[in-house]
């Protein structure tokens, strides 16, 4: 015999949520390997940062208005592309190198990684 705790009941949408936050961040770590993404799901739309630029910047993608796993995986890398140019770094396989810089980021929450 044995129990089953819940701790916390999840929306119904929760699964195909995580589902969609696996499915982009394989999809960055394909395309951009190394690299340390982080993926997570809020409010129906997926929050996706680079620890290696910063913890406060990033993108957001509303899963929910691609229409194929497809369109949802081009989107991602379109967008994590962008923040690697904006932060100066490789498109491609992580260099071991922490973002210097970030265009457009507020000095009050982008401060470089001394290297």
């Amino acid at each position: 015999m044995s129990d089953i705790l819940t701790i916390e009941k999840g929306d119904a949408n929760e699964l195909l949520d995580m589902e969609k936050a696996k499915e982009v961040g394989d999809t960055l770590n394909k395309h951009y390997p190394g690299h340390l993404w982080l993926v997570l799901f809020q409010g129906r739309a997926l929050v996706v940062k680079n620890l290696a630029i910063s913890s406060h910047y990033g993108f957001i993608i509303k899963h929910t208005d691609s229409f194929s796993a497809s369109d949802l995986a081009h989107n991602a890398v379109l967008a994590g592309g962008e923040l690697l140019e904006r932060a100066g770094m490789v498109r491609g396989a992580w260099d071991g190198r922490f973002a210097g810089q970030l265009e457009g980021s507020d000095r009050r929450f982008f401060r470089p990684t001394p290297q």
